[in-house]
């Protein structure tokens, strides 16, 4: 028996229990003394009509979330309900009246009995509406919020998407600005630059539909673009990996690394008596990595701030979490923080 089905009966034989009382508590009130029936039959009435009350408020419950849902139209759908149940319970009421025999009791029982009934259907009616005002009410609520939040989910996962997708041709063209100064200062090294290039917007490419890759592989990513710009700086610039084995398996969003070194590089001079170094260093307890740079800033370069903005908003649609920005007069830092 499926729980449909058992709530069904279960609903039916609560309804027909009260159509039982009701009649009873009228027939008390009519002839406290004596019961003014005859038979059984306006009993088997009774439980029909209050089953038929409920089922058909039911009915017209669901006809109308669907042609005039809650949240739309509020007070035409109360006016539609309510006046809708009334109309039927009116042709309940005169269809199950007009069968009950006239010589079932007196005449005058038997009016005033039609008014009590009547009367009470009516209660039970908006009770009973009441019930399902409730229920609808909350159901399409609970519904409402459900959508909401998976439009919510669905606009920070678009809003993430466009985010990452700002940061291929970003990572592109300063790739590109490199490659055109290497074939004009080292020809030679040009061709290994653009091989290694290739295999560095390969990974790119690979990593663009992916919300966050481990720090292992992020790792490995950012030792080959140090490579590149090795080509052209040679010793001038290091990096000192400091990360924990047992955090590689933690997550960050794709080309993190690459973008605070990039920044690192753009706005800091990198010669040989100048070394740029860059230390990468996690901390297990607060679960975060930090990637810090000596400062030597370079006069004429110019900021956007496109790649430290991009990469705060992606962090925070994506785990609600923000990045740290610590500057000294000596250093530069950035603590990232690790996902699970």
């Amino acid at each position: 028996m499926s729980n449909k089905f058992r709530f069904t009966l279960i609903r039916l034989g609560i309804v027909s229990l009260l159509a039982l009382l009701t009649l009873q508590f009228v027939n008390f009130i009519l002839t406290p003394t004596q019961n003014p029936l005859n038979d059984s039959y306006p009993y088997i009435l009774a439980i029909i009509g209050f089953n038929l009350l409920s089922e058909g408020n039911i009915q017209i419950n669901r006809y109308l979330d669907k042609k005039t849902p809650w949240f739309f139209r509020v007070m035409p759908r109360v006016l539609k309900q309510v006046s809708l149940s009334l109309l039927w319970t009116a042709i309940v009421g005169f269809a199950l009246f007009r069968a009950i025999p006239n010589n079932t009791c007196n005449p005058e029982v038997h009016f005033r009995g039609i008014i009590l009934t009547y009367v009470f259907g009516a209660i039970f009616v908006l009770i009973f509406n009441s019930i399902l005002f409730l229920r609808s009410f909350f159901s399409n609520w609970r519904n409402s919020l459900i959508e909401n939040e998976k439009l919510k989910q669905e606009k920070l996962k678009s809003e993430y998407r466009v985010l990452q997708n700002q940061m291929n041709p970003h990572f592109l063209f300063n790739s590109l600005s490199v490659l055109i100064s290497e074939i004009h200062y080292n020809p030679d090294k040009a061709q290994e630059f653009a091989r290694k290039m290739a295999d560095v917007y390969r990974y790119v490419l690979q990593r663009r539909d992916d919300e966050t890759v481990s720090l292992e592989k992020e790792l490995q990513f950012t030792e080959k673009f140090i490579f590149l710009h090795k080509i052209r700086l040679g010793e001038a610039i290091s990096l000192d990996n400091q990360v924990e084995p047992e955090l590689l398996k933690l997550r960050i969003p794709p080309l993190t690394l690459q973008i605070l070194v990039e920044n690192a590089i753009k706005h800091n001079r990198a010669t040989e008596k100048e070394p740029l170094h860059i230390w990468l260093k996690t901390d297990a307890e607060t679960m975060t990595l930090e990637v810090r740079n000596n400062r030597q800033e370079k006069t004429t370069t110019f900021s956007s701030g496109t790649g430290l903005n991009n990469l705060s908003d992606r962090y925070r649609l994506l785990s609600g979490k923000t990045i740290k920005i610590t500057e000294t007069e000596t250093e530069f830092t950035v603590q990232i923080p690790l996902l699970d």
